[in-house]
């Protein structure tokens, strides 16, 4: 059974709507789709601040904001995409101060005997909020009423207009009246506008065209493309308030009409006037008398008659050239609709503006962003852009360029004529319809202005992964993390994408070597602020003081108070014990005090600091085992120690344990000691109860027996009794006793005290410290170097640190502990540090230097971008052995709507480490490289490195002809690693994808074939080093797509079948069928699971078979289908992270997959024996928790198909593991335990479970 998790929700924003959902005024929310959710942002003056996200159960394709019954706040009218489409109210509650949105209704859109609309899904509600319409299926649409907020009435009516490129709503001045504008494609391929009524008491579209809108066919020049299609924009009517204003046909003002964007020219259409309303409907009642005449003589003029108008092109009342790409997202500056902002899909974004003097359309040029998909105008010239290819951004727009101001704002091509921002202001100064030639005015014409330097500031990005076309699994700098190749279009780029903490640093003092540990010292132990810093290393210790704003002075040993000739073991600022008799009865009590304990091999030493003289000076003659004049402790040094405000732990050499406190007359007096058979190696004394001065229980660790021993400090009697030990695997260097929970006592629901190890081999081990037990047992490695632990705070929350050669920061998350890997390198020790320069910041050691800063973003994923503009990456290799990327890109050179576009490939060989470009290889015109492959070996010299496939583009061709196969390998010169061709050989294809099935040879889907290549040296003088002939081939499928060697068989996946499987014979010269499926599966993306195949098909749905292998021949079983709501480009064998590893995991990660909205998933594999409890316990859950809209998760995850989710099965093989972990945080989990019926119960204990899912967590 596997389990399907998120690691990365989808970042892809496909909407967004500005609006009030409160009723507060003043407050303004930003709502963002992003594929599966919505996110709410309300507008602070310090920015957007976040309020609540909610998972939708379905791909939000439209979002329209609507008037509730509350007046000034509106609720959210949602439409879900298919295979399930639907309509969903969602309403903005706040309850207790929690915010979130709850679903207020819901309509189904479904149809099964309808076909899915090929151009548009969309809704659009009508200017007044009475009504919406939502396009989901050819032929139809399905109107709602609304009745203050809620959905009310819903039917069908039928479309005439079959291929419907867009709709919108028009503003009209009668009331009850709602008008369609509708864009589509005739039985001619003629691009038409036309507008029909939305008839409420008949519940049907009008049969006749409006005639608000005189229909009218778009020209083919101006509009030559439908991808993306054009879009619609309602413009309401512009008045001056002048009575002239509807005789005034030279004016700015106008009735309304509707902006047509997307092709060539932006075109404004103007409502009708009441004369030519009056007219068309005349003429409509002379044409449909005839119609109905019964005379065929008249039918046939009176169809001849309807043919001709309908194909009438009407002029536009203004218009204004586009010189850039397809149109993609607008947006509204002002109510009126007189100022919009359009950005196309290359992320150039103008401004498009009505004349102030004449109804004439300006464009105004304003800078580049990310591809838009959506554009929201906020307030203050602020913009947010949401975007598919790129980041979505918020900007400012200033009203002069803020950069590059020597160059062309956006380029402008040949053919249109720019004018100076000048021509404005004298177009102004002429007054109305007084502009002259030079403005390129006229009372349809428009004017584009050639402005200067960028206009747009960017205030803020928030990451975007999508799409994502391939990934890679890499082990650069020892740690894992997933490469991808992201975006598209402008915003091209590599990802980086590892869930670890950002260190900032602040300060470096070089120099230092050997460290070992840090202290910060406070001048009292009550103070909040830190004066000095106390450094030890392997032979002295160090002592610096934090003097003047910024500066951290040494401090001379003589003039230290310190001892500074030997190591230090531990340190800290500890309260002065004072003791008064009450009632006969001694009491002791801690008060504040300037001192400071300080125990190194010498012994435990007291000091005093003075605040006067801003020194340390020692106080009695401490505790040195030499001479105490104690026979038994002659001889013996301390090895190791720790400390709690009023408990000093010391181990002896010879394996003696040594209790210590201060006394009421700062002595300090040995209060205890154990003799242990084995040296003592590390030790451990934290308070599990950070406001207590005692600890009680300390950890002690030792050589040569690797134990590990819990020991009590409880109460006098029981004073370094045992509690429980452990043994390890390798030596426990690092000892810590930790309480990860704010609750203090054991019956605290928040109390989760822990043992953790560090290990010389580099291992972390933690246990949970419960009941005298060490239970829980889980490994996680910060690299090879011995590992150390330390506590500090973190964003506010205690943490641990985990050192080694690298750093992770452990803390508590979901009833786990938890690692997030640090971007710090042989890190030695971190401690919290305040000073007056550097608040509540860290301190952190290395071997060699000591460095002052904030980790931020703990629980956070970090995401580095390597943009590659206009190169867009399609696929991407890593070279373990020369740590180098290949990434194969693909470049298109923007040009205008209809222009064709130069579109180049080229190779790039990148560094591992710092993603820098080492070279590249361009690859010939018309030639795209289509498929990459790392070789192993060390791919230098002669020994290849990276295989490329290309194919040539010829627009001619039904189905490629040629392509390339390209060996190549590392070679250096001048110290720069660069590409070399070793071999290329011409294919009669497109190579879709490469697989390396043994040494030398070389598996190549082309076209409908797979074919084996084996590579061999020529002979010397040959032009390259390498051949590569063509050894097999089998060719038994439609298009191969998919191509994976799993070390046995070669998987093969045929986009427009299924999946095969094939034996290599061992001299690789021939090609077997093993195994085949035939269905109709579609598949998009495979990978091997060992003994099978999973994947993904194109109508989002997951895959899995195994190969049963029988006597007689060899099946391929399926054994799993899951619906998972998106397209999977990528899947790779592995794990995301090398989280914690318990030796008695009941689930393994096994795969990483990769989807075109930005997801990053994990497929996790779970045992046996507990896959039937997590069936049940879905099944259970199912029953009680529904999504959005009344969306039963069995039905969302079942196997769906062109016309929806079949009915003949559900989901089997697959468990939802999100919904799953859902169980962690429901408030009566007993209920789901129990299910209906008795054969529903779940009889494994609650704690087991929950343990199980919590594991589920740590893999994804």
């Amino acid at each position: 059974m596997r389990v399907v998790g998120t690691f990365h929700p989808s970042s892809s924003v496909s909407r967004s709507l500005k609006c009030r959902l409160s009723s507060d005024p003043a407050l303004e929310h930003l709502v963002v789709a992003k594929t599966d959710r919505l996110e709410v942002f309300s507008l602070q003056p310090s920015g957007l601040k976040s309020e609540c996200t909610t998972d939708m159960w379905g791909r939000i394709v439209g979002i329209q904001d609507v008037p509730s019954k509350t007046e000034g706040q509106s609720n959210l009218l949602v439409m879900i995409d298919h295979p399930d489409p639907r309509v969903v109210m969602m309403v903005y509650v706040v309850e207790g101060g929690v915010v979130s949105l709850v679903p207020g209704g819901s309509h189904s859109l479904a149809d099964r005997a309808a076909r899915q609309a090929e151009f548009v899904t969309d809704i659009q509600v009508d200017p007044t909020g009475q009504i919406a319409v939502a396009s989901c299926y050819a032929g139809k649409l399905k109107v709602i009423k609304l009745e203050k907020g809620e959905l009310g009435q819903a039917f069908d009516v039928s479309l005439p207009e079959i291929n419907l490129l867009a709709f919108s709503f028009l503003y009209t001045s009668e009331e009850d009246r709602f008008t369609l504008a509708l864009l589509h494609l005739n039985h001619m391929r003629q691009m038409q506008l036309l507008c029909r009524d939305v008839l409420l008491q008949d519940l049907e579209l009008s049969a006749a065209h409006s005639n608000l809108l005189i229909t009218t066919v778009l020209p083919e020049r101006t509009f030559p493309s439908l991808d993306p299609p054009p879009l619609l924009v309602p413009i309401p009517p512009h008045s001056t308030g002048s009575e002239d204003d509807d005789e005034d046909e030279t004016g700015p003002a106008h009735r309304g009409g509707v902006l047509v964007l997307g092709g060539r020219k932006v075109m404004f259409y103007e409502h009708a006037t009441q004369d030519q309303q009056d007219t068309r409907k005349e003429k409509q009642r002379r044409l449909s008398k005839r119609l109905s005449s019964g005379m065929q003589s008249e039918i046939a003029k009176a169809k001849e008659k309807e043919k001709e108008r309908e194909s009438r092109k009407i002029k536009a009342r203004a218009t204004v050239k586009w010189p850039w790409s397809s149109v993609t997202a607008w947006c509204a500056v002002d109510e009126g609709c007189r100022r919009l902002l359009v950005g196309d899909t290359y992320g150039r974004l103008a401004m498009l503006a009505f004349g102030d003097d004449q109804v004439t359309l300006t464009l105004i040029p304003l800078g580049e962003t990310s591809p838009a998909t959506s554009l929201i105008y906020l307030s203050s010239q602020v913009l947010f852009v949401g975007s598919h290819f790129g980041d979505s951004q918020l900007l400012r727009i200033h009203p002069a360029p803020v950069g590059n101001i020597s160059s062309d704002t956006l380029p402008i091509p040949k053919g249109i004529t720019a004018v100076p921002p000048s021509a404005l202001r004298s177009s102004i100064s002429k007054g109305k319809g007084r502009a002259d030639d030079s403005g390129d005015i006229s009372a349809r014409g428009g004017r584009v202005i050639n402005t200067k330097g960028s206009f747009v500031e960017i205030l803020h990005r928030y990451d975007n992964i999508a799409p994502i076309l391939d990934a890679v699994l890499a082990d650069v700098d020892g740690s894992g993390q997933v490469i991808t190749s992201s975006g598209g279009r402008n915003s091209g780029s590599l990802r980086v994408i590892r869930t670890e903490a950002d260190f900032q640093e602040r300060a470096r003092l070089e120099g230092l070597s050997g460290i070992t540990d840090i202290w910060p010292v406070r001048p009292r132990f009550e103070d909040q602020a830190h004066t000095h810093l106390v450094v030890s290393t392997l032979r002295e210790t160090l002592v610096f003081s934090f003097t003047g704003k910024d500066n951290l002075t040494h401090i001379e040993p003589s003039a230290a108070g310190l001892v500074t000739n030997v190591p230090t073991f531990a340190l800290g600022n500890i309260p002065r014990r004072q003791t008064t008799v009450s009632g006969g009865r001694s009491i002791s009590s801690y008060v504040d005090s300037p001192l400071v304990v300080q125990i190194t091999p010498e012994g435990v030493h007291l000091v005093e600091f003075d605040t006067t003289l801003g020194s340390f000076s020692a106080v009695g003659q401490g505790w040195v085992p030499k001479k105490m004049g104690d026979a038994s402790l002659a001889g013996k040094e301390v090895v190791a120690a720790a400390m709690s405000p009023s408990q000093f732990i010391v181990g002896l050499s010879g394996g003696r344990l040594a209790l210590l406190n201060l006394s009421s007359g700062d002595a300090l007096q040995l209060v205890k000691t154990r003799d242990f058979t084995d040296e003592i190696c590390a030790i451990s004394c934290t308070p599990f109860d950070p406001s207590k001065n005692y600890a009680t229980s300390i950890a002690v660790s030792f050589w040569g027996s690797n134990r590990v021993s819990i020991l009590s400090l409880d109460s006098p009697d029981s004073y370094l009794g045992p509690v429980c030990e452990v043994t390890l695997p390798a030596l426990p260097r690092c000892v810590l006793l930790h309480n990860f929970g704010t609750g203090v006592r054991p019956k605290d629901m928040d109390f989760h005290p822990h043992l953790l190890v560090g290990l010389a081999d580099g291992n972390v081990v933690t246990y949970a410290f419960r009941d005298g037990e060490l239970l829980d047992r889980k490994v996680s490695s910060v690299g090879n170097a011995p590992a150390s632990l330390s506590v500090c705070s973190v964003d506010g929350r205690t943490v641990v640190f985990a050192s080694g050669a690298r750093a992770s920061v452990l803390y508590w998350d979901r009833q786990r502990v938890r690692s997030s890997p640090v971007s710090i390198k042989y890190m030695v020790k971190g401690v919290s540090l305040s000073t007056s320069a550097y608040p509540s910041c860290l301190a952190i050691a290395t071997f060699s230097a000591l460095l002052i800063g904030n980790v931020r973003g703990v629980d956070k994923m970090q995401i580095r971008t390597i943009p590659l503009g206009m190169d867009n990456p399609r696929k991407m290799a890593y070279h373990a052995e020369q740590q180098v990327f290949g990434v194969a890109c693909v470049r298109a050179s923007p040009g205008r709507i209809g222009d064709d576009e130069d579109i180049t490939g080229s190779f790039k060989l990148l560094d591992g480490h710092s993603f820098s470009q080492l070279h590249h290889f361009q690859c010939n015109p018309d030639e795209e490289p289509s498929a990459v492959l790392a070789l192993p070996g060390k791919g230098s010299g002669s020994t290849p490195a990276f295989c490329l496939g290309t194919v040539v583009i010829r627009p001619e061709e039904r189905e490629p002809s040629h392509g390339r196969l390209v060996l190549f390998s590392l070679s250096s010169v001048d110290g720069s690693r660069l590409l070399s061709v070793l071999a290329s050989q011409d294919v009669k294809g497109c190579v879709y994808a490469l697989a390396h099935v043994a040494e030398n040879v070389i598996a190549a889907a082309i076209n409908t074939s797979v074919m084996l290549f084996k590579i061999r040296e020529t002979a010397l003088g040959d032009i390259s080093p390498l051949a590569l002939d063509k050894a097999a081939e089998w060719n038994h499928n439609h298009f191969v797509i998919n191509l994976i060697w799993d070390g046995q068989y070669l998987l093969v996946g045929d986009a427009i079948s299924s999946v095969s499987v094939l034996r290599v014979a061992d001299d690789a010269t021939r090609l077997e069928s093993v195994a085949r499926d035939y269905g109709p599966l579609w598949p998009v993306a495979i990978e091997s699971t060992g003994n099978g195949i999973i994947g993904a098909n194109s109508d989002c749905n997951l895959f899995s078979f195994t190969l049963q292998r029988g006597p007689q021949r060899s099946v391929l079983e399926k054994d799993g289908v899951y619906h998972i709501d998106d397209v999977v480009n990528k899947f790779i064998r592995g794990a995301l992270s090398s989280a914690d590893v318990s030796e008695d995991q009941a689930v393994k990660a096994s795969h990483v997959f990769f989807t075109s909205t930005g997801r990053i998933g994990a497929i996790l594999e779970i045992k046996d024996a507990m896959s039937l409890h997590m069936t049940a316990l879905q099944r259970n859950m199912e029953k009680y928790i529904i999504g959005p809209g009344g969306v039963n998760h069995t039905k969302r995850r079942a196997p769906a198909a062109p016309r929806g989710h079949t009915d003949a099965e559900a989901s089997y093989g697959f468990l939802d593991g999100d919904f799953l972990e859902g169980f962690l945080s429901y408030s009566r989990p007993e209920q789901l335990m129990e299910g209906d019926i008795e054969a529903e119960r779940i009889t494994l204990p609650l704690s087991t479970v929950k343990d199980l899912l919590v594991q589920m967590q740590s893999l994804h």
